[in-house]
């Protein structure tokens, strides 16, 4: 990186920070262990940004900063891959299961099958497992 590219970077730690709560938030990982690839999408954004190009900065940076973040849960986050659309359900319903509603309430109110429901709270209810926390016998 240049310096100016470094500056550029450093000018932009909030924005890498608040992504990482973001996904921390929503796949309860702990926020430390996903700041490094937030800021390594930082420098690679702060590699590519072209000002010429008439794009505000943080449109150009939060999908960088995302992707590399989206690359990190994926390579080492879980010991199961979960369709995204299961994940979308599942991040979808965060409002009805805060509301404390039975599970044949949420699948009616997402408009999805009981079992699907069910389904999908089996595959994303429990904590993400880090592949290196895993105990293979």
């Amino acid at each position: 990186m240049t310096a100016d590219q470094r500056a550029f970077a450093c000018l932009h730690l909030g924005l890498a920070r608040q992504q990482a709560h973001r996904f921390a938030r929503r796949w309860s990982i702990a926020v430390d262990e996903l700041l490094g690839p937030a800021y390594e999408g930082l420098c690679k954004g702060a590699i590519g940004y072209d000002p010429s190009r008439g794009h505000r900065p943080s449109s150009y940076l939060v999908p960088k900063v995302k992707g590399e973040l989206l690359h990190h849960l994926r390579d080492n986050g879980f010991a199961v891959r979960i369709a995204h659309r299961v994940r979308e359900l599942w991040i979808s319903s965060r409002r009805l299961r805060d509301q404390g509603l039975s599970d044949s309430e949420i699948a009616r109110q997402l408009g999805v099958p009981l079992q699907h429901w069910l389904e999908c709270r089996r595959a994303c209810g429990q904590r993400p497992i880090p592949l290196h926390e895993l105990e293979l016998s």
